[in-house]
């Protein structure tokens, strides 16, 4: 084999392993969410940051009152991200959570939160 072979046959092999690796996390996400409990409304929000900044995905459930019953969160770089409940937002209701409170410091995390609230608002 010559060089190039060598190198198309990595870039191949990794880019089969990310595949994998994305799959795995997809398959996370989705068994977190169908765990969640059931609401009127279930919002998903993503995140729009730059291409190496983490990206934030985020899903809320409100009851007929609007008051978030179940919410979790997933935030990484790498195919690693776990999802995890944001319980600050449990017992809030819709119109009372202020993406900007609830994470001050996070501007990928408050952008996910609005777009999983914006349709409910």
């Amino acid at each position: 084999m010559n060089m190039t072979t060598t190198l198309i046959v990595i870039a191949l092999i990794a880019w089969c392993i990310q595949i994998v690796f994305s799959w795995f996390q997809i398959r996370r996400f989705n068994r977190a969410f169908l765990t969640m409990k059931k609401g009127t409304y279930l919002g998903v929000g993503r995140s729009k940051t730059k291409r190496f900044k983490p990206r934030v995905l985020i899903a809320i459930s409100l009851d007929e009152n609007q008051i978030v019953i179940d919410s979790i969160s997933m935030k990484g770089i790498t195919v690693f991200a776990l999802p995890k409940p944001i319980t600050q937002l449990h017992g809030l209701t819709a119109t009372d959570i202020i993406p900007e409170n609830i994470f001050p410091n996070d501007l990928a995390s408050q952008s996910a939160l609005t777009v999983a609230l914006t349709v409910n608002k």
